[in-house]
This record gives C-alpha cells, sequence and structure tokens, in this order.
C-alpha cells in the first residue's frame, strides 16, 4: 500500500483535476479496520451524473495503469447510484 500511497500523492492531484472537469465532484478514501489485520481500503466517488461516470472511465484507465501498476493489490469496482448520504451541518 505504501507504493499506491506514493504514487498517488505524487500523481492524484493532477488526476483529480482532470476528474473534476468532467463531473468528479467529491472522493471519500478510509481504511476498514477488521481482526484478521487485512488492510483494506475503500474509496467512495461522486458524480454530477451518469453521463460523467462514462466521462471519467478513460481517466480511471490512466489511473489503474499509473497508480496500481505492479502493485500487488486487488482492485475491484462497483458502480451504483447513492441511496442515501447525510453530512453533519457544519455551524
Amino acid at each position: 500500500m505504501a507504493l499506491i500511497d506514493q504514487r498517488w500523492e505524487e500523481h492524484g492531484p493532477k488526476f483529480l483535476k482532470r476528474l473534476s472537469e468532467r463531473g468528479l465532484l467529491s472522493f471519500e478514501r478510509a481504511q476498514i479496520w477488521n481482526k484478521e489485520s487485512k488492510v483494506m481500503r475503500f474509496i467512495i466517488f461522486r458524480y454530477q451524473s451518469a453521463d460523467a461516470v462514462k466521462k471519467c472511465a478513460p481517466i480511471w484507465k490512466e489511473i489503474e495503469k499509473t497508480i496500481f501498476q505492479n502493485a500487488g493489490v486487488k482492485v475491484i469496482a462497483y458502480r451504483g447510484v447513492s441511496m442515501e448520504y447525510w453530512a453533519q451541518e457544519k455551524d
């Protein structure tokens, strides 16, 4: 994971700029705590529309090659629609 983190730190901002220009609204990266001591992460991406997801797809192919190549991790992508979203209001 350290290699992926290093690559993302270097290349991530450029990719995020391009993705946001095509409709990416936000993303959240989190690490899952589990008793098997496996490092697992999930990332949630929010887009303006289904069309924005399609426009971002070619960039994701570049990200896979740049960030995950030879990193020895398993990446599973699920696509769907938010059913509910909640965030605490800030004063």
